[in-house]
Formats: C-alpha cells, structure tokens, sequence
C-alpha cells in the first residue's frame, strides 16, 4: 500500500502547525502529497436563524464580518502550511504532481461534511490532538473522516511527530474488523518501523493463538513484529494499551475503533473514547 494523499484539515489556528509537521514529514519519507484544506463557513446558512426582524443591512454586515473572519483565518492557515513545506522540503504545487509536496485547498460549506466528501479520496487524514480542556482529537470531522468516509486517520501530538518514521510501533489487536482495517492502513509505518509489538490486552486467560494470524500477514509484508499478551488487571483495556505503548518507548500506536457504537462509547465509555482523551503519541485509528 502507498500514502499519496495525506489529507489535513485546517482551521487557521496555533494547533495546525503540529499537525502539518507531521503530515510534512510523512509526505516527505513516504513520497505523498501534504493536502492542506481549509473549509469556510457558509454565512448563508445561519440566515433562517436570524429571524425577520433582522434588517437587511444587518444581514449584510454579519455576512461581511463573517468573509473577513474566514479570509483572515484561510491566510493564516495557508501560511502555517508554507512554514511547514519549506522546514520540510517540500514544494508547494497546484495539481497531484510532483511527489513528494504540499497542496493548499479551500472549500465553503459545514465541515464535518466537506472534510467526509474530500477524505473518500484520502489515503490518510491527519488531525491535531485537541486542546485538554476542549472536544476529543478531532470533534465531528475526526469522526466524519473515519466512520462516514471510513479513511484512516492520524492524530498528531501538539509536542510534534517524531522527525523520522521508525522507532517502535504497537499495534492494539483485538482481532476485530476495525482493528484489521487499521493495520492495512497502517503498513507502510509498520515497514518503516524498527520494531513492532502486537499487544493482546484480555483478563486472566487470553487465546494465544489471537495474534497468530496477524503475525503471518505482517511476515508477508516483511514485519516481523513480537507478540505480547497483557492482563488487563484493574485497568481498562484503553488505559492497559496507553500504559504498555509508554513502556515500550512506542512512537505510534494503532488501532481500531468504535468496535462498539459511539453511542455506547458516549454512555458508558470505552477504548477510543479513552485514548482520544488521553494519548501523548501519535495514534493512527480506523474504522
């Protein structure tokens, strides 16, 4: 599998800068293309909720304010995206080639539903970890991305990617689809990596033979990766992955999620709603 288009919303704000280094620097070890993709709002579609008693020159002025916001926030955002391009090397281009390079795009409309639409042709999007005190990595458009265009995303840490694919990778292995879909996604990082390690988090008894198929497909993609089964003792599963990953130095954790309804998630927690909330590496999740 090859990482072309790397897909990273914008919104013209500080955290854009962590997620373009490291959407930079997979484009640049991976020869892909850094799409940068700024969504402005639709003033026209907060109209039916300003009421009648609103005045046309009202109108006119909340709309003017509303193009010079999104003009203001599309410069900054363009501009971070330069800055990042240039400490990678990479040139800025207007059409698919060359490769490796970075690509600045605009769109109108809501976000969640333009990133959904640009992503089904995205071979990876790239997010930045939200703030502490705000939403999960990502908001609507994280989800927008994995579950309705069904891509693999990437969360990146606001303290940067680490400068060189490598390292050591972890996979969380559940056997489910989802955590299946992920390690596809995920193999040219699993290649790139120096060591991987395939974690079975369970209670007291786990099936040995859980990893075992896993391990025979990344053979054949020439991974040979250690398998290591974990109780979960008084942990949860996602705090048992989050806790492993950080004894072994990890640089990347992937994964599968929403193996169960986010409604489900939302009510009584659960493994992707643990480590959207709470990871310090690079997570790359599909759906």
């Amino acid at each position: 599998m090859f990482i072309r288009r790397i897909l990273v919303p914008l919104k013209g704000v500080s955290s854009d800068d962590a997620v373009l280094a490291a959407a930079a620097s997979v484009a640049k070890q991976l020869g892909g293309q850094l799409a940068g993709l700024f969504v402005r709002p639709d003033p026209s579609e907060a109209l039916p909720y300003m009421g009648d008693g609103v005045s046309g020159q009202v109108i006119e002025q909340l709309l003017d304010a509303a193009k010079d916001g999104a003009d203001a926030a599309a410069e900054r955002a363009g501009a971070s995206l330069h800055q990042a391009a240039k400490k990678a090397d990479l040139p800025i281009v207007t059409a698919a080639e060359p490769l490796p390079s970075a690509r600045f795009q605009e769109a109108t409309g809501r976000a969640d539903i333009v990133i959904a639409d640009e992503s089904r042709l995205a071979d990876l999007v790239v997010f930045a970890e939200g703030q502490p005190d705000g939403d999960q990595f990502g908001g609507d458009a994280l989800e927008a991305a994995m579950m309705t265009a069904r891509r693999p995303v990437l969360i990146a840490p606001r303290d940067g990617f680490a400068g060189k694919l490598g390292g050591t990778a972890v996979i969380g292995w559940n056997s489910s689809d989802q955590a299946a879909h992920a390690v596809t996604a995920a193999l040219p990082f699993l290649q790139a990596a120096e060591k991987v390690v395939v974690l079975c988090i369970g209670d007291d008894e786990i099936d040995p033979e859980q990893g075992s198929r896993l391990k025979a497909y990344l053979a054949l993609h020439g991974v040979t990766p250690e398998q290591r089964f974990i109780d979960r003792q008084e942990r949860t599963t996602g705090q048992a992955l989050l806790e492993e990953a950080q004894k072994l130095d990890a640089g990347l954790l992937v994964m599968g999620a929403y193996s169960h309804s986010r409604l489900r998630q939302l009510l009584i927690g659960g493994v992707t709603r643990h480590i959207r909330g709470h990871a310090s590496i690079p997570v790359l999740m599909a759906h």
